[in-house]
């Protein structure tokens, strides 16, 4: 029986506003191909810092904004002392035809980012209808061909050579929301095969981290137990093909260092960890890709205890690579949906609790109780 609520189930929300923001302005119809602009090295950042004290912002609504927006929410980042940003590089945004590239709509957000010097970690995922499956649908929908996949990737990791430093391959592919019709780990292992050489041969430095799992339980064909996740990824071949793995340890009812419940993150977490050292994969570290708790679910003093107890506790572990906390702002902080309420400032620019606990942990003063910059 799933938990409630769903751990991850809030990244629905990102599904259907990342397809809106996709259908409406990556549609740019052309005849011909359009060339990929020349790599460039300006700005460029710095390698992501794999300790597990370093503390970034996963960030999915920045895709949408206007440059304006996004050059304020980039800046506050940077004064908070964010030194990685977790940023979305959808499939359909860049690839909405075979023949045509379109980098405009995520130009903006990774320029906004390596202009401040941040380190990225760009996430692949949502790929475009000619792209899916026969009968999947576009932005959830598990791709047709790896190769396809990987030709992809490889073009992302040429176009943003010395601006982005590492790649998660997929967004929680163990929930069919993200990878439809049902979660596939050879299938997925599959996409990593095709990524991870495009990527090294675009971009030899870069990382690539595999899965972003999401923190569920085993339910029909809809999502799949993290652990069996990554157990059928090494069964099938994956392991050569990526440099870290990713976990997305959500929970809204109990604490991260939390282990009571046999399928709590804590406990999940140390089964992922069991299963690479059986297979040989114990220099890898396991990243955090996101973690949030929603305010309007425990209040925001609680949502301050959470990320306190989850930063702590997971520093604490020797195989634990970088955090990246979900998100900057709410999307509406009056909102009962958990959705609407997991940043660490309200919708009004104004910081929560949760801001103070971020800060401290990367060792900067409290930026107070005035409003981030309004959007121009």
């Amino acid at each position: 029986m799933l938990r409630a609520p769903l751990p991850g189930l809030r990244r629905l929300g990102v599904v259907i506003a990342a397809a809106a923001v996709l259908v409406s302005g990556c549609g740019h119809p052309t005849d011909a191909p359009r060339p990929a602009a020349e790599p460039t090295t300006s700005g460029a950042s710095s390698a992501v810092d794999q300790r597990s004290t370093t503390v970034g912002i996963a960030d999915s609504d920045l895709l949408g904004l206007p440059q304006p927006q996004v050059v304020d929410a980039v800046g506050r980042m940077k004064q908070l002392g964010v030194t990685t940003v977790r940023l979305l590089v959808p499939w359909a945004a860049i690839q909405p035809s075979p023949d045509v590239y379109d980098w405009s709509m995520v130009d903006k957000t990774v320029n906004a980012v390596s202009s401040q010097h941040m380190s990225i970690l760009a996430t692949l995922n949502s790929p475009p209808g000619w792209a899916v499956a026969p009968g999947q649908p576009a932005i959830a929908g598990r791709p047709a061909s790896p190769a396809a996949f990987g030709l992809f990737a490889g073009k992302v990791a040429e176009h943003f050579r010395g601006k982005i430093s590492a790649y998660e391959i997929w967004n929680e592919p163990n929930w069919s929301a993200f990878y439809a019709p049902a979660p596939d780990p050879a299938g997925y292992a599959d996409l990593l095969k095709a990524a991870y050489p495009a990527i090294k041969a675009a971009a030899p430095s870069a990382l690539v981290v595999a899965a972003g799992l999401g923190s569920v339980v085993d339910h029909a064909m809809i999502t799949m137990d993290p652990v069996k996740f990554v157990s059928g990824m090494y069964t099938a071949g994956a392991r050569n093909f990526f440099d870290a793995l990713a976990f997305h340890p959500y929970q809204y009812s109990m604490k991260f260092s939390e282990s009571w419940h046999p399928d709590a993150p804590l406990n999940q977490l140390s089964e992922i960890r069991r299963v690479m050292l059986a297979n040989g994969d114990g220099e890898k570290k396991i990243w955090a890709t996101e973690y949030g708790e929603p305010s309007s679910e425990v209040g925001e003093k609680a949502q301050a205890e959470y990320l306190d107890d989850m930063l702590g506790t997971w520093r604490s572990l020797s195989y634990a690579g970088p955090v990246y906390v979900y998100t900057m702002r709410d999307r509406n902080s009056d909102s009962r949906e958990p959705d609407d309420t997991l940043g660490i400032f309200r919708s009004d620019g104004t910081p929560k609790a949760a801001q103070s606990v971020v800060t401290s942990y990367l060792g900067m003063p409290d930026v107070g109780e005035g409003p981030i910059p309004a959007p121009r």
